[in-house]
Protein backbone atom coordinates (compact mmCIF):
# COMPACT_ATOMS: atom_id res chain seq x y z
CA UNK A 1 0.00 0.00 0.00
CA UNK A 2 1.48 3.63 -0.87
CA UNK A 3 1.56 5.87 1.56
CA UNK A 4 0.16 9.38 1.20
CA UNK A 5 2.33 12.26 0.61
CA UNK A 6 0.98 14.31 3.99
CA UNK A 7 1.91 11.20 5.60
CA UNK A 8 5.33 10.96 4.39
CA UNK A 9 5.97 14.49 4.88
CA UNK A 10 4.84 13.92 8.51
CA UNK A 11 7.53 10.95 8.81
CA UNK A 12 10.50 13.49 7.06
CA UNK A 13 9.66 15.91 9.75
CA UNK A 14 9.48 13.22 12.27
CA UNK A 15 12.84 12.11 11.83
CA UNK A 16 13.92 15.74 11.42
CA UNK A 17 13.05 16.84 14.40
CA UNK A 18 14.67 13.95 15.94
CA UNK A 19 17.79 14.98 14.28
CA UNK A 20 17.61 18.80 15.23
CA UNK A 21 16.89 17.64 19.34
CA UNK A 22 19.77 15.00 18.74
CA UNK A 23 21.79 17.92 17.59
CA UNK A 24 20.69 20.86 20.34
CA UNK A 25 21.65 18.21 23.22
CA UNK A 26 24.47 17.09 21.88
CA UNK A 27 25.88 21.02 20.87
CA UNK A 28 23.81 22.80 23.28
CA UNK A 29 26.45 25.27 24.30
CA UNK A 30 26.79 25.76 20.47
CA UNK A 31 23.17 26.11 19.37
CA UNK A 32 22.54 28.45 22.10
CA UNK A 33 24.96 30.44 21.35
CA UNK A 34 24.11 30.92 17.72
CA UNK A 35 20.50 31.93 19.02
CA UNK A 36 21.98 34.63 21.00
CA UNK A 37 24.22 36.10 17.72
CA UNK A 38 20.66 35.73 15.72
CA UNK A 39 18.92 37.22 18.22
CA UNK A 40 22.32 40.60 17.83
CA UNK A 41 22.57 40.00 14.33
CA UNK A 42 18.96 40.27 12.96
CA UNK A 43 18.22 43.93 14.58
CA UNK A 44 21.50 45.26 13.86
CA UNK A 45 21.51 44.26 10.18
CA UNK A 46 17.66 45.73 10.05
CA UNK A 47 19.30 48.80 11.18
CA UNK A 48 22.06 49.16 8.76
CA UNK A 49 19.34 48.69 6.14
CA UNK A 50 17.40 51.16 7.19
CA UNK A 51 20.04 53.36 7.81
CA UNK A 52 21.75 52.86 4.36
CA UNK A 53 17.89 53.28 2.43
CA UNK A 54 17.70 56.30 4.41
CA UNK A 55 20.58 57.71 2.57
CA UNK A 56 18.86 58.16 -0.47
CA UNK A 57 15.20 57.95 0.24
CA UNK A 58 12.89 60.11 2.39
CA UNK A 59 12.33 58.56 5.87
CA UNK A 60 10.55 59.66 9.03
CA UNK A 61 13.75 60.83 10.68
CA UNK A 62 15.40 63.80 12.13
CA UNK A 63 17.56 63.88 9.07
CA UNK A 64 14.17 64.08 6.34
CA UNK A 65 11.96 65.96 8.94
CA UNK A 66 12.06 68.15 11.82
CA UNK A 67 10.89 65.99 15.26
CA UNK A 68 12.75 68.26 18.06
CA UNK A 69 10.55 71.48 18.45
CA UNK A 70 12.87 73.70 19.84
CA UNK A 71 14.92 73.41 16.46
CA UNK A 72 11.40 73.52 14.69
CA UNK A 73 10.85 77.01 16.53
CA UNK A 74 14.65 78.74 15.60
CA UNK A 75 14.63 77.28 12.61
CA UNK A 76 11.06 78.98 11.63
CA UNK A 77 11.92 82.13 13.43
CA UNK A 78 15.24 82.17 11.29
CA UNK A 79 13.49 81.69 8.57
CA UNK A 80 10.41 84.05 8.75
CA UNK A 81 12.63 87.12 9.23
CA UNK A 82 14.68 86.55 5.84
CA UNK A 83 11.59 86.20 3.96
CA UNK A 84 8.49 87.62 5.98
CA UNK A 85 7.47 91.32 6.56
CA UNK A 86 4.99 92.42 8.92
CA UNK A 87 3.45 89.30 10.14
CA UNK A 88 4.87 89.38 13.54
CA UNK A 89 1.41 88.86 15.22
CA UNK A 90 0.91 85.47 12.56
CA UNK A 91 4.39 84.61 13.30
CA UNK A 92 3.32 84.20 17.49
CA UNK A 93 0.10 81.97 16.66
CA UNK A 94 2.06 79.69 14.15
CA UNK A 95 4.73 79.28 15.93
CA UNK A 96 3.56 78.98 19.56
CA UNK A 97 0.32 76.17 17.44
CA UNK A 98 3.16 74.04 15.75
CA UNK A 99 5.60 74.02 18.56
CA UNK A 100 2.82 72.24 20.59
CA UNK A 101 1.62 69.57 17.86
CA UNK A 102 5.11 68.50 17.75
CA UNK A 103 5.43 68.15 21.28
CA UNK A 104 2.27 65.85 21.31
CA UNK A 105 3.74 64.05 18.10
CA UNK A 106 6.77 63.63 20.53
CA UNK A 107 5.63 62.36 23.39
CA UNK A 108 2.91 60.20 21.50
CA UNK A 109 -0.04 62.71 22.71
CA UNK A 110 -1.40 63.96 19.59
CA UNK A 111 -5.37 63.12 19.93
CA UNK A 112 -6.67 65.12 16.59
CA UNK A 113 -5.22 66.75 13.50
CA UNK A 114 -3.86 70.52 13.86
CA UNK A 115 -6.24 72.65 11.72
CA UNK A 116 -5.00 76.18 10.89
CA UNK A 117 -6.42 79.23 8.96
CA UNK A 118 -4.82 81.65 6.90
CA UNK A 119 -6.94 84.67 6.25
CA UNK A 120 -6.14 88.27 4.76
CA UNK A 121 -5.42 90.19 1.71
CA UNK A 122 -3.60 89.68 -1.65
CA UNK A 123 0.16 89.98 -1.02
CA UNK A 124 0.36 89.50 2.51
CA UNK A 125 1.95 86.45 2.76
CA UNK A 126 -0.23 83.68 3.47
CA UNK A 127 0.68 81.22 0.31
CA UNK A 128 4.55 82.46 1.09
CA UNK A 129 4.00 81.62 4.81
CA UNK A 130 2.18 78.10 3.38
CA UNK A 131 5.72 77.11 1.73
CA UNK A 132 7.72 78.61 4.10
CA UNK A 133 6.54 76.05 6.95
CA UNK A 134 6.94 72.82 4.32
CA UNK A 135 10.62 74.38 4.08
CA UNK A 136 11.18 74.00 7.99
CA UNK A 137 9.46 71.14 8.54
CA UNK A 138 10.72 69.10 5.66
CA UNK A 139 14.33 68.77 3.95
CA UNK A 140 12.79 68.44 0.49
CA UNK A 141 9.99 71.14 1.41
CA UNK A 142 7.33 71.06 -1.02
CA UNK A 143 8.73 68.79 -3.14
CA UNK A 144 8.95 66.07 -0.19
CA UNK A 145 6.86 62.79 -0.11
CA UNK A 146 5.13 64.11 3.33
CA UNK A 147 3.41 67.68 1.52
CA UNK A 148 0.15 67.42 -0.32
CA UNK A 149 -0.63 71.01 -2.33
CA UNK A 150 -4.00 70.87 -3.55
CA UNK A 151 -5.89 73.90 -5.37
CA UNK A 152 -8.89 73.26 -4.03
CA UNK A 153 -10.82 74.83 -7.35
CA UNK A 154 -8.82 73.24 -9.76
CA UNK A 155 -8.31 69.71 -8.10
CA UNK A 156 -12.39 69.48 -8.41
CA UNK A 157 -13.13 70.86 -11.22
CA UNK A 158 -16.51 69.08 -13.54
CA UNK A 159 -17.79 66.94 -10.97
CA UNK A 160 -21.17 67.79 -9.00
CA UNK A 161 -21.51 68.05 -5.52
CA UNK A 162 -21.22 63.99 -4.20
CA UNK A 163 -18.36 64.15 -6.76
CA UNK A 164 -16.51 66.11 -5.24
CA UNK A 165 -16.88 64.94 -1.81
CA UNK A 166 -15.78 62.03 -2.43
CA UNK A 167 -12.69 62.77 -4.51
CA UNK A 168 -11.68 65.01 -1.95
CA UNK A 169 -12.05 62.46 0.78
CA UNK A 170 -10.44 59.37 -1.16
CA UNK A 171 -7.35 61.61 -1.57
CA UNK A 172 -6.63 62.59 1.79
CA UNK A 173 -7.25 59.50 3.11
CA UNK A 174 -4.87 58.19 0.48
CA UNK A 175 -2.68 60.91 1.13
CA UNK A 176 -2.43 60.51 5.03
CA UNK A 177 -2.35 56.71 4.83
CA UNK A 178 1.25 56.66 3.15
CA UNK A 179 2.75 59.16 5.36
CA UNK A 180 3.54 59.37 9.39
CA UNK A 181 3.97 63.15 9.33
CA UNK A 182 1.81 64.70 6.82
CA UNK A 183 1.01 68.23 5.66
CA UNK A 184 -1.46 69.30 3.69
CA UNK A 185 -1.74 72.78 1.98
CA UNK A 186 -5.49 73.85 0.99
CA UNK A 187 -5.52 76.99 -1.04
CA UNK A 188 -8.22 79.15 -2.09
CA UNK A 189 -10.85 77.62 -0.37
CA UNK A 190 -12.77 80.48 -0.85
CA UNK A 191 -13.48 79.73 -4.27
CA UNK A 192 -14.91 76.65 -3.04
CA UNK A 193 -18.24 76.39 -3.22
CA UNK A 194 -20.05 75.67 -0.16
CA UNK A 195 -20.66 72.45 1.69
CA UNK A 196 -17.50 70.64 -0.27
CA UNK A 197 -15.21 71.28 2.70
CA UNK A 198 -17.55 69.24 5.41
CA UNK A 199 -16.39 65.76 3.88
CA UNK A 200 -13.10 66.59 5.83
CA UNK A 201 -14.83 67.00 9.10
CA UNK A 202 -13.88 63.78 10.42
CA UNK A 203 -10.58 64.33 9.69
CA UNK A 204 -10.02 67.26 12.02
CA UNK A 205 -12.47 65.85 14.88
CA UNK A 206 -11.61 62.04 15.18
CA UNK A 207 -7.57 60.69 15.64
CA UNK A 208 -8.09 57.76 13.67
CA UNK A 209 -11.33 56.92 11.03
CA UNK A 210 -11.16 54.04 9.03
CA UNK A 211 -8.19 52.72 10.52
CA UNK A 212 -6.42 55.54 9.22
CA UNK A 213 -4.81 58.20 11.94
CA UNK A 214 -4.93 61.53 11.15
CA UNK A 215 -3.46 62.70 14.94
CA UNK A 216 0.09 63.30 13.30
CA UNK A 217 -1.66 65.39 10.31
CA UNK A 218 -1.44 69.16 9.88
CA UNK A 219 -3.72 70.78 7.74
CA UNK A 220 -3.46 74.52 6.61
CA UNK A 221 -5.93 76.47 4.36
CA UNK A 222 -5.37 80.11 2.86
CA UNK A 223 -8.17 82.44 1.87
CA UNK A 224 -9.23 86.04 1.47
CA UNK A 225 -11.83 85.43 3.67
CA UNK A 226 -12.18 88.40 6.09
CA UNK A 227 -9.49 90.29 4.73
CA UNK A 228 -11.28 93.53 5.37
CA UNK A 229 -12.76 93.30 8.34
CA UNK A 230 -8.82 92.13 9.51
CA UNK A 231 -7.76 95.61 7.86
CA UNK A 232 -10.43 97.50 9.67
CA UNK A 233 -9.45 95.70 13.27
CA UNK A 234 -5.85 96.25 12.49
CA UNK A 235 -6.59 100.29 12.05
CA UNK A 236 -8.49 99.90 14.85
CA UNK A 237 -5.94 98.17 17.32
CA UNK A 238 -3.62 100.81 15.67
CA UNK A 239 -4.88 103.34 17.34
CA UNK A 240 -4.22 101.64 20.41
CA UNK A 241 -0.82 100.33 20.45
CA UNK A 242 2.17 100.76 18.01
CA UNK A 243 3.41 97.19 19.02
CA UNK A 244 1.96 94.25 16.73
CA UNK A 245 3.03 91.87 19.76
CA UNK A 246 0.39 94.03 21.90
CA UNK A 247 -2.32 92.99 19.63
CA UNK A 248 -5.99 91.22 21.14
CA UNK A 249 -5.59 88.03 18.90
CA UNK A 250 -8.82 87.04 20.29
CA UNK A 251 -10.58 89.98 18.58
CA UNK A 252 -9.26 88.47 14.91
CA UNK A 253 -10.33 84.94 15.79
CA UNK A 254 -13.62 85.73 16.41
CA UNK A 255 -14.35 88.47 13.59
CA UNK A 256 -12.58 85.58 11.05
CA UNK A 257 -14.31 82.75 12.43
CA UNK A 258 -17.75 84.63 12.22
CA UNK A 259 -16.86 85.68 8.90
CA UNK A 260 -15.93 82.61 7.20
CA UNK A 261 -18.72 80.53 8.16
CA UNK A 262 -20.82 83.15 7.04
CA UNK A 263 -19.05 82.08 3.83
CA UNK A 264 -19.62 85.68 2.31
CA UNK A 265 -16.43 87.14 0.41
CA UNK A 266 -15.75 90.64 0.58
CA UNK A 267 -16.77 91.92 -2.66
CA UNK A 268 -19.84 89.32 -3.14
CA UNK A 269 -22.17 89.29 0.07
CA UNK A 270 -24.50 87.03 -2.16
CA UNK A 271 -21.98 84.27 -2.63
CA UNK A 272 -21.57 81.52 -0.19
CA UNK A 273 -18.80 79.40 -0.79
CA UNK A 274 -15.80 77.61 0.89
CA UNK A 275 -16.42 77.70 5.01
CA UNK A 276 -20.01 78.55 4.71
CA UNK A 277 -22.12 76.80 7.56
CA UNK A 278 -19.57 74.16 7.67
CA UNK A 279 -19.78 72.03 10.27
CA UNK A 280 -16.00 71.83 11.03
CA UNK A 281 -16.09 75.65 11.85
CA UNK A 282 -19.69 75.53 13.41
CA UNK A 283 -18.17 72.86 15.89
CA UNK A 284 -14.58 74.82 16.35
CA UNK A 285 -12.48 72.25 14.50
CA UNK A 286 -10.19 74.54 13.40
CA UNK A 287 -7.48 74.98 15.82
CA UNK A 288 -6.69 78.57 15.33
CA UNK A 289 -7.42 81.41 12.37
CA UNK A 290 -4.54 83.27 11.63
CA UNK A 291 -4.79 86.82 10.80
CA UNK A 292 -2.22 87.99 7.79
CA UNK A 293 -2.42 92.27 8.17
CA UNK A 294 -2.27 94.24 5.57
CA UNK A 295 1.02 95.77 4.78
CA UNK A 296 2.07 99.40 5.42
CA UNK A 297 4.85 100.84 3.22
CA UNK A 298 7.48 99.67 5.64
CA UNK A 299 7.33 96.19 5.05
CA UNK A 300 6.54 97.08 1.46
CA UNK A 301 10.27 98.52 1.49
CA UNK A 302 11.76 95.50 3.07
CA UNK A 303 9.67 93.24 0.60
CA UNK A 304 11.73 95.42 -2.00
CA UNK A 305 14.79 94.56 -0.71
CA UNK A 306 14.68 91.54 -0.15
CA UNK A 307 12.98 90.76 -4.03
CA UNK A 308 15.96 92.61 -5.24
CA UNK A 309 18.92 91.20 -3.62
CA UNK A 310 17.49 88.01 -4.80
CA UNK A 311 17.02 89.13 -8.71
CA UNK A 312 20.13 90.86 -8.53
CA UNK A 313 21.94 87.47 -7.65
CA UNK A 314 20.02 85.35 -9.61
CA UNK A 315 20.64 87.18 -12.39
CA UNK A 316 24.77 88.27 -11.63
CA UNK A 317 24.03 91.57 -11.96
CA UNK A 318 27.26 93.49 -10.90
CA UNK A 319 26.04 96.99 -11.87
CA UNK A 320 24.96 98.18 -9.11
CA UNK A 321 27.92 97.38 -6.49
CA UNK A 322 27.31 101.05 -5.23
CA UNK A 323 24.70 101.00 -2.01
CA UNK A 324 23.26 104.02 -3.68
CA UNK A 325 22.53 102.66 -6.86
CA UNK A 326 20.74 99.83 -5.20
CA UNK A 327 18.78 102.23 -3.43
CA UNK A 328 17.44 104.17 -6.33
CA UNK A 329 16.23 101.01 -7.55
CA UNK A 330 14.14 100.61 -4.61
CA UNK A 331 12.78 104.12 -4.93
CA UNK A 332 11.80 103.45 -8.47
CA UNK A 333 10.47 99.88 -7.44
CA UNK A 334 8.77 101.67 -4.68
CA UNK A 335 7.19 104.09 -6.94
CA UNK A 336 5.01 101.82 -8.74
CA UNK A 337 3.33 100.61 -5.74
CA UNK A 338 -0.42 101.47 -5.43
CA UNK A 339 -1.26 102.75 -1.55
CA UNK A 340 -4.42 103.00 -0.12
CA UNK A 341 -4.06 105.57 2.79
CA UNK A 342 -5.65 104.79 6.14
CA UNK A 343 -6.72 107.94 7.80
CA UNK A 344 -8.28 106.27 10.83
CA UNK A 345 -4.73 104.92 11.91
CA UNK A 346 -2.47 107.57 10.70
CA UNK A 347 -0.98 105.24 7.86
CA UNK A 348 -0.74 104.09 4.37
CA UNK A 349 -0.77 100.29 3.26
CA UNK A 350 0.00 98.75 -0.03
CA UNK A 351 -2.94 97.94 -1.85
CA UNK A 352 -1.37 94.40 -3.24
CA UNK A 353 0.63 93.71 0.31
CA UNK A 354 3.91 92.60 -1.58
CA UNK A 355 2.13 90.65 -4.39
CA UNK A 356 3.46 92.68 -7.63
CA UNK A 357 7.13 93.80 -5.82
CA UNK A 358 9.04 90.36 -7.89
CA UNK A 359 7.40 90.93 -10.69
CA UNK A 360 8.31 94.73 -10.86
CA UNK A 361 11.68 93.72 -9.87
CA UNK A 362 12.35 91.36 -12.48
CA UNK A 363 11.35 93.95 -14.93
CA UNK A 364 13.47 96.54 -13.26
CA UNK A 365 16.70 94.06 -13.32
CA UNK A 366 15.96 92.50 -16.98
CA UNK A 367 16.24 96.52 -18.13
CA UNK A 368 20.24 96.48 -16.20
CA UNK A 369 21.10 93.48 -18.10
Amino acid sequence: MHLSRSLIFSCNLGLLLLAANYFVQVNSEFFTAALVGWSVAIPFTYKVGEYAYCQFKECDNAEWAIHDPNIFKAKLTKEWKQHVFGQDLALKIIRNMLTSHLVRISKKTSKKALVLSFHGGVGTGKTLVAKLLAKVLYKNGLSSSYVRRIHLKDFLTNLNMDGKKHKLKTEIKRFVQSCTRPLVLFEEVDKLEAGVIDALSPYFDESSVDNVSYANTIFIFTSNYASREINEEACRQFTVTTEVDDFDSENFYDIIRKISYRGTSADDSTSRTGFASSEFVKHCLVSSFVPFLPLDMTHVLQCIDASLTRKLKDHEVSTLDKPERKNDLIKLIYSQIHTVNADRCRKSFSEHGCKKVGDIADREVTHLM
